[in-house]
């Protein structure tokens, strides 16, 4: 809890930056800047979660987390003050995680239990409100990405494998600034909330996992055709 406030903490201190900068360093007018059209960028960030693991009426907690980063594109239409886009991502993805229990306590005993999140991908729309240079958004849309983890093989009757790796399709939504340098380039901070829904354990066994959610926090730049 105390690492989620410090990121939205962050990303609050990076609206505010964006905003002062807005009135403060432009390489053109602010007025000349137009977001319509198209455009390519990077972002790279960070994401968190915690999974639950299930077996029978027992469960265990643990934390997964770690770096994100990759290459963004989209496109822009401009109505007045509102700016209406579609914007796609893929990201390599290093959210991950693992606990033993100890004393036992199943799924989670001997073995342990692991979770990641190796890579996602998002297509969204964008709808937000220019303040010249400075465009405060909402978005969301569909995800997509690549999960695994796995059980204790004792609690999955000694499988030869007890756990999942399974390409999800899911949802995202969050909100973000944009601040424009100039016509060409610019720079955002994003929130995103990414659900990859519930992924299935290959084994007979019993143990199953919570739906695979997750936050991230990113930073960006994008160039402006």
């Amino acid at each position: 809890m105390r690492l989620r406030s410090f990121l939205f903490a962050g990303l609050l201190s990076l609206i505010a930056g964006s905003a002062l900068a807005a009135d403060v360093v432009t390489s053109e007018p602010a007025a000349s800047v137009n977001w319509s059209g198209a455009y390519i960028g990077a972002v790279a960030g960070y994401g968190w979660n915690q999974d639950t693991y299930h077996y029978g009426v027992s469960s265990v907690d643990f934390d997964v987390n770690g770096f994100v980063g990759g290459l963004t594109g989209g496109y822009n239409w401009q109505k007045g003050q509102f700016v209406f886009g579609l914007e796609g991502d893929v990201s390599y993805a290093n959210i991950d995680g693992s606990v033993l229990k100890v004393p036992f306590v199943a799924p989670c005993g001997n073995e342990g239990c692991t979770a990641k999140v190796d890579w996602f991908g998002t297509g969204r729309a964008r709808v937000g409100y220019a303040f010249e240079n400075f465009l405060p958004y909402a978005t969301g849309g569909f995800a997509v990405g690549h999960v695994k983890g796995s059980a204790d093989l004792g609690a999955c009757g000694f499988t030869p494998t007890c756990g999942y790796s399974d390409t999800r399709w899911g949802w995202t939504a969050g909100a973000g600034v944009e601040w424009a340098m100039n016509q060409q380039i610019s720079f955002k901070a994003e929130y995103l909330h990414v659900d990859l829904g519930k992924p299935s354990f290959n084994s007979v066994g019993i143990p199953s996992t919570d739906a695979i959610k997750f936050d991230t926090v990113r930073v960006g730049i994008n160039y402006h055709f």
